[in-house]
Order: C-alpha cells, then structure tokens, then sequence
C-alpha cells in the first residue's frame, strides 16, 4: 500500500514541477521580448521657455462702487403729486425728481407773510415814536421780537415746503423708481437710486508685507469679467493707517475714471499695482508646472542617441523655483534656461528618461492677458 502511494505522489510532484516550469519559462521569456521592445513613446506637447522683463505688480480684488451714490429719500412727510423723472436717465444736479402735496403749507406761508409785514409796520412806527419818547424801550424790544418770531416762523414753513420739492443732490445716473403719484412718504421712504458713474472707487486688501511699496497716487490697472483683455487705470486715493488684526491686511482705495459708463457699481474687480522696478525673468505656461508637497518641476526636452545610434527625443524631470503669475504665465526663478524645451501637455504619462514624440497641433494657453471665453 506504501509504494503505490509513493509513486502518486513523485509523480504528481513531478507533474507541477514541471507546469511552472514551463510558466516560469515563458515569462522570462516575455520580459526579456519586452525589455527588448522597450517602452513606446509618448506623445507630448511642448514649448519654449522664454526671456522676459516683467513689471512686478501687487495683485488685488475688489467690488466696485461709484464714487457717488445714495438711495434718493423723502424728508417730510407727503403724499405724491408729480414724478419728474425717468427710469433710468440721467440728471443733473439739483434737478427736480418728485414733488409732494404742498398746498396747505403754501396757504399758510401767504398769512405768516402778512404776519411779517405788519410786524415790520409796527416795528418802524414804534422806533418814530420812540424819538419822540412817546412809548418806552421795552415797547421796543417788543415789536423787534415780534418780526424775529414771525421771520423764523415764515422761514421754517418755505424750508418745509423746499424739502417737499425732491431734487437730485449731485449729477448721475438714476436707477428704477420706486414710487408712483398719489403714494405717501414718510421720512427716509426711498424714492430712486441715483450713481455718480463718471468715477469709480474700489476697496481692496494688500498684505502688511507690501506696505512700503504702497504710496498715496500710485496707478494701478483694474480688470473685470465684463470686458476682457481691457485696463481701467486709476490711481491710489487713500491708505488705511492701521493694520486688520484678523486678516494683517491694510486696505488701500483706488479711484478709476468712468467716462464711458463702462463699469458699474458692484462689478467684480481684478486690481494690479504696478511697482517702479522691472525684473528679468524666465517664463513658461502654467500648464508646464508640475506640483508637489516636495517642490515644483518640469519636463525639459532634448536629443539623445540610443544604443543603435539612432536620434531620440527624451525628457529630464528637473525642479524649478517659481515665482509670480500673470495670466497663463509663471515665472520660473532659478532652475531653467530660456531656450529650453518643456513639456506644455501629457506629463501625466512621463518619467524621468521617457521617450516622446511631439504633437504641438493643439496649443496651450501661453498668453499674460487671457481673455474669458464667453461661449
């Protein structure tokens, strides 16, 4: 019974011994067909690294506002009687926009005018008789504050009925009216928005670091979504004096001329301030850069002959220092020439020594002032 056993057993030893064998045989055989083969290559976009003198800029965000704007409101109560505007138009300054019921109060203004005349009669009859001692001094003072009472009476009523004549406090743009004839305001009741837009002001943080780059008149370039690839200048207008504990921001003011109307308050706003020194650096798209907690990197090109003496393209993961970003571009401190070729797209694919093969039919975006694409 022992030997039949012994022999079932060599032979099955024997019969998976030589199973993997033969497997262990054919995947040697196969690596070895592919370390042959190598790698295929891949296809990479590619561009230069170029030279350039950059104006360093302070980079900001902001809402705007119009240097002037109020919410145009009643004074004193009133019921409506005429609307002297239009949505929408322009007004100058001081020009009537809404008039109130002012009828009673006009009434009264006739009688405390006759009021004032006739305090003015007695006055002038009672200084002729004093000459002549014929009434006292203290008959005097009287009729002297009778025309100051009735003066400031008559002068209080044609304020109030100034006030119930609404007009436009500076020149501008008015929004959409609020109110209709014949409504009833009561004071502060908002009538129209009315924006001064022939300037624009915009408030902004700048980090404590910059604080002596900054100065009162320095210009500086606003952007915004609504119309791409153009700068409105302006100048710096105030500086905060102290620092935001939260944030160790200081806030700085710029005022933007608007002659055209073309901002409007509230837009979103990209803020640059430029600084008197220029500097001399390398660029390359944004797209080049590869990130990592252990530092930034690019591939870089070049011409390498394989061991059959044949001409490749090979690239060499090298780390770069960047530095400040304009547009699509980043500047590139130390680490890489101008001239050399990087890697723009599919780096996703590469490592270090990979063979490529350069596509450049559809180019990155390498551009300092990238328009949005409205579409």
């Amino acid at each position: 019974m022992r030997r039949p056993m012994l022999y079932m057993l060599v032979a099955t030893g024997l019969f998976f011994g030589t199973l993997f064998g033969w497997k262990a045989y054919v995947n040697g055989r196969n690596q070895a067909a592919m370390a042959a083969m190598g790698f295929p290559p891949v296809t990479v976009s590619t561009t230069t690294a170029t030279a350039e003198s950059w104006t360093p800029a302070i980079a900001a965000v902001g809402s705007l506002r119009a240097s002037r704007g109020v919410d145009v409101t009643a004074q004193v109560a009133g019921l409506i009687t005429g609307i002297r505007f239009e949505s929408g138009s322009q007004v100058g300054a001081g020009e009537l926009l809404v008039e109130q019921y002012a009828a009673d109060e006009q009434a009264q203004l006739d009688g405390l005018v006759a009021e004032r005349k006739l305090a003015e009669i007695n006055l002038a009859r009672t200084r002729e008789l004093i000459r002549d001692k014929l009434v006292s001094a203290f008959d005097l003072d009287v009729r002297e504050t009778d025309l100051q009472r009735t003066r400031a009476a008559e002068d209080n009523l044609r304020l109030k009925i100034t006030q119930k004549s609404i007009r436009a406090p500076f020149a501008g743009q008015l929004g959409i009216r609020q109110v209709d004839v014949g409504q009833y305001l009561e004071p502060g009741d908002p009538i129209v928005r009315l924006e001064g837009r022939d300037q624009m002001v915009v408030d902004f943080p700048v980090p404590q670091q910059q604080f002596s780059n900054l100065h009162v008149t320095q210009p500086v370039s606003v952007h915004v979504d609504a119309w791409p690839g153009q700068a409105f200048g302006g100048k710096i207008s105030a500086i905060e004096p102290q620092v935001e504990r939260d944030t160790r921001n200081i806030r700085v003011r710029a005022v933007i001329d608007n002659p055209a109307g073309k901002l409007l308050p509230g837009m979103f706003a990209r803020i640059d301030i430029d600084l008197p020194a220029r500097q001399n650096v390398i660029t390359v798209p944004q797209a080049a850069v590869i990130r990592s907690p252990y530092g930034d990197a690019v591939f870089v090109v070049g011409e390498h002959t394989d061991d059959a003496g044949r001409q490749e393209l090979r690239v060499t993961n090298t780390v770069v220092v960047t530095g400040a970003t304009r547009g699509d571009q980043v500047a590139i401190t130390s680490g890489l020439a101008a001239g050399a070729t990087i890697v723009t797209a599919g780096q996703q694919k590469l490592r270090n020594g990979s063979v490529v093969v350069v596509d450049n039919s559809v180019p990155v975006s390498n551009s300092a002032s990238p328009e949005a694409d409205n579409n």
